[in-house]
C-alpha cells in the first residue's frame, strides 16, 4: 500500500465553490470552536473474527465531469478539523443536515485515532458518503456487475475486473468469518451470513466499486438504467472517477440500517438455540433494554471499518498488522455496560491499546507465520507416533464422554486434526515433525522430549500459536 505525501492542506472552500470549511476543533491543543456532542459508541464484536475491508483496485487517476443534472458534488462539503496542530482534510457527502452532522462527528473521532496511530502521519484527503434509506448498498451494484460479466453481457475486458470484485467479496466474508460455518476448529454459534449484515456494512469505495457507485448515482439508482450503462462500459470508462482527488473514500450506510440486521441476527440466534415461545418472548423483552447498547456496538463496528480503511490507504503497513490494530481499537469500544467513560477517557484507553498492539506487531515481525511446502516424498510410518490426544479432556455435553482439545487421527491415507467442535482439518506432512493444512493457513508442529517421547503439539496460524500437551490431561479443578 503506497504511502502518499502530506495532502492535508485545507482550502477554505467546499467542492461546490461556496466558502466554508471552518476548522472545528484542535485535538490535543486548544478548542477552536465549541464541539457538538460526539457519539461515544462501545463496540461489541457481534460476529466471529474482525472485519477487514481492503482496496478493490488501484485508485483511478483521471477525474471526469458529473453527467447528471443533480450532480454528486453538490452535496459534498468540507469538514476539516485539527489534531495536534495538524489540519486534517475531510469532506462529507450528505443530503440532510442531520446526516452531515452525524457523519462529521463519526469520521472526526475515527480519523483522529488513525492520525495518532500513524504517529502524526497525514491521513490524506478523505471523503465519507452517507447512504440514504431506500438506495441499494454498493455491494448490490458490485454483484450486478459480476453477474452480467459472467453472463457475457458486458464489453471485452470486463471479466477480469469482475473476478477482482468477486475475490474482494470473498475476502470480506473470510475476514468476517461469515458464510463459513464449522470450517474452523472450535467454531460455535448461529450461522451469521454476509447477506444478513451487508445492509449495515460500511465499505471503502475505490477502483471499479467507486465507478459503479457513481454510475448508479447518475442513474438515480434505477436498476434498469444502470444495467444499460453497464452494458456499454469499456475498461477505459472505468479508469476515470469523480473520487480521484481523494486518498480514501468510505461509504457509510444509513444510521438506522442496523435495525433489520439486528432482527435477523436475533432470529437466527433463537433458531440456533432452539428456543421455545416463552424464551423467545423473554429475549425480545430484553432486547428493548439491550438495543441501545447493541446500537452503540454496531456503531463501533462501523468506526472500526473506517479506521481500517484509512490505515490501509495511508499507513503502508501490512494487512495483518492493520487487522490486529483494528481489533485492538474495537476491543476497547466493546460495551461493558458501565458507561463511565467520557470522550477523552475513551480516547486515552483506545490509544493505549493501540500502542500495546503496535509493540506486539513489532515482536510478531521477528518470527512471522510462514506457510511451509508439503513434502512430496515421505514415509507415512514415521508420523505414526504423533497419533493421539492433545490438550485437556472435557466432557461432551451430548454424550458425556471426555474429549480432548485436539487429536491427530489417521484414516486410510489421510491425517486429520480434530477438535471438540467443528470439522476435522486435513493435514499433510511438511517436515520431520511438521504438518500443514490443505490451504496452508494452519501448521501443527509436534514437540519431542529428550528421550524421543512426544510431549505436545504447537498449533499455529497468522497471529496465533498455542501448544497442547500430550497426552491430554484432566483440567485443573477451580
Amino acid at each position: 500500500m503506497p504511502i502518499a505525501e502530506n495532502l492535508c492542506a485545507v482550502q477554505a472552500r467546499d467542492d461546490t465553490g461556496r466558502t466554508g470549511g471552518n476548522l472545528r476543533r484542535d485535538h490535543g491543543t486548544k478548542l477552536v470552536r465549541p464541539q457538538r456532542s460526539v457519539i461515544r459508541p462501545f463496540l461489541h464484536l457481534l460476529f466471529a473474527g474482525c472485519l477487514a475491508a481492503s482496496a478493490l483496485a488501484a485508485p483511478p487517476a483521471n477525474p471526469i465531469a458529473p453527467t447528471a443534472a443533480d450532480d454528486f458534488g453538490r452535496n459534498v462539503q468540507l469538514a476539516p478539523f485539527v489534531v495536534r496542530g495538524e489540519k486534517i482534510a475531510l469532506s462529507i457527502h450528505a443530503r440532510t443536515n442531520a446526516d452531515r452532522r452525524y457523519a462529521t462527528d463519526f469520521a472526526e473521532e475515527v480519523v483522529r485515532v488513525a492520525y495518532e496511530t500513524m504517529d502524526n502521519k497525514s491521513t490524506g484527503a478523505g471523503l465519507v458518503i452517507v447512504g440514504r434509506e431506500g438506495e441499494p448498498h454498493p455491494v448490490v451494484m458490485m454483484r450486478k456487475f459480476m453477474a452480467m460479466a459472467e453472463a457475457g453481457q458486458l464489453q471485452p475486458g470486463m471479466a477480469e475486473l469482475a473476478h477482482s470484485l468477486d475475490a474482494k467479496l470473498t475476502g470480506w466474508k473470510a475476514t468476517l468469518n461469515l458464510d463459513a460455518k464449522n470450517q474452523e476448529a472450535d467454531r460455535e454459534g448461529p450461522n451469521i451470513t454476509f447477506d444478513m449484515i451487508m445492509p449495515a456494512l460500511p465499505v471503502p469505495l475505490e477502483g471499479v466499486a467507486a465507478k459503479l457507485y457513481q454510475l448508479a448515482w447518475d442513474e438515480k439508482f434505477d436498476d434498469a438504467k444502470l444495467a444499460a450503462r453497464m452494458r456499454t462500459l469499456t475498461v477505459a470508462d472505468l479508469e476515470s472517477s469523480l473520487f480521484a482527488k481523494y486518498d480514501w473514500v468510505f461509504y457509510l450506510p444509513p444510521r438506522n440500517a442496523f435495525d433489520p440486521v439486528i432482527d435477523q441476527i436475533m432470529t437466527e440466534a433463537m433458531k440456533h438455540e432452539k428456543m421455545g415461545l416463552g424464551k423467545r418472548m423473554l429475549i425480545r423483552t430484553a432486547m428493548v433494554v439491550l438495543k441501545p447498547a447493541i446500537r452503540k456496538a454496531v456503531e463501533g463496528f462501523r468506526k472500526g471499518m473506517l479506521y481500517m480503511s484509512v490505515l490501509q490507504a495511508r499507513s503502508g503497513w501490512s494487512k495483518d498488522d492493520i487487522k490486529a490494530l483494528t481489533e485492538a481499537y474495537m476491543q476497547v469500544l466493546m460495551p461493558d455496560f458501565k458507561f463511565n467513560d467520557g470522550e477523552e477517557q475513551t480516547h486515552t484507553r483506545v490509544m493505549a491499546a493501540i500502542e500495546k498492539q503496535k509493540v506486539k506487531n513489532a515482536e510478531y515481525a521477528k518470527d512471522p507465520f510462514v506457510r511451509p511446502v508439503r513434502l512430496t516424498e515421505f514415509d507415512p510410518a514415521a508420523y505414526t507416533r504423533f497419533v493421539g490426544d492433545y490438550g485437556t479432556l472435557e466432557k461432551d455435553k451430548k454424550d458425556k464422554q471426555a474429549k480432548p482439545s485436539r487429536a491427530l487421527v489417521r484414516e486410510n491415507d489421510t491425517w486429520l486434526w480434530q477438535s471438540r467442535r467443528g470439522k476435522p482439518i486435513v493435514l499433510h506432512p511438511a517436515g520431520e515433525r511438521l504438518f500443514v493444512s490443505e490451504g496452508g493457513q494452519l501448521t501443527v508442529e509436534f514437540k519431542v522430549g529428550e528421550g524421543g517421547a512426544v510431549t505436545g503439539a504447537e498449533e499455529r496460524r497468522v497471529r496465533y500459536r498455542q501448544t497442547f500437551p500430550h497426552p491430554a490431561v484432566e483440567p485443573k479443578k477451580k
